[in-house]
């Protein structure tokens, strides 16, 4: 026998149940990206952990012998760009297959990036370093808020785009490189449109990523492994920016010198 409630007075249908889920569902996706987001944050921490940890080992056998230092420092940045080429093909293959976890590969990945990166702490100056932070971060945050704000919207043009930018800048270089040859000086006049197109296409790219997690987490798709793969790719694209940004910001404090 039916009770009372079964349904509402009004006659309207009862939408209880699927308001229930609609907020099961966006408090699901909002874990899923505080998780990919906390990964990508475990990866900068552990990076600048290490890059700090070997400028100031680098800082304390340079004291003591420059030859044996930057021999030392040569060594672990090749062998850390080698690790890297291949931690990247085993976090793929790792994905792919979906049988195992690629947290190792990715942390190890991180650590090898610190090392990558202790030439930062080494030869360049720590307020450079920290504004550059601060103006990537602050960049990541509003590029995060416009996938999210167009999440309903197809970004895929986006990829298009950074692709033909990435296309069009290694075209240009290619031709200028060459006809510099016969006319030189020429690479440097087209140096800068070829360096803004390439951090155009990284810009893009960035946001992209930020929209598919952001897809990705509202259809529920997210598992741990996702989540890693998702923290992997925005956290190189954040450090993509912050390099670019370093390299911008030392040139503009060289030439107030």
């Amino acid at each position: 026998m039916a009770t009372l409630n079964s349904r509402p007075v009004d006659g309207r249908p009862d939408n209880n149940k699927s308001n229930t889920n609609k907020v099961y569902d966006t408090t699901k996706s909002t874990v899923s990206l505080a998780k990919v987001f906390g990964y990508m944050a475990l990866g900068l921490l552990i990076t600048a952990a290490v890059a700090f940890g070997f400028g100031y080992v680098f800082s304390l056998l340079l004291n003591k012998d420059a030859e044996k230092a930057f021999s030392t420092l040569l060594i672990v940045l090749v062998a850390s760009c080698i690790v890297q080429f291949i931690l990247t093909i085993v976090m793929n293959f790792v994905f792919l297959r979906g049988k195992h976890s690629i947290l190792i590969p990715y942390i190890l990945y991180t650590v090898c990036m610190g090392f990558m990166l202790s030439t930062f702490t080494i030869f360049i100056d720590w307020r450079i370093l920290g504004m550059a932070f601060g103006i990537t971060s602050i960049a990541f945050l509003a590029m995060t808020l416009v996938a999210v704000l167009f999440r309903k919207s197809n970004m895929n043009g986006l990829a298009v785009a950074a692709m033909g930018l990435f296309l069009g800048a290694g075209l240009l270089a290619l031709s200028t490189f060459l006809f510099s040859l016969w006319q030189p000086g020429l690479f440097q006049s087209f140096y800068w449109i070829i360096e803004f197109a390439i951090f155009g296409a990284i810009m893009l790219i960035t946001i992209w990523d930020l929209w598919r997690i952001n897809k990705l987490s509202e259809n529920g798709a997210m598992n741990k492994n996702l989540s890693l793969y998702c923290a992997f790719n925005i956290y190189v694209d954040f450090l993509n920016i912050f390099i670019r940004v370093v390299y911008y910001l030392l040139i503009i404090f060289s030439n107030k010198k």
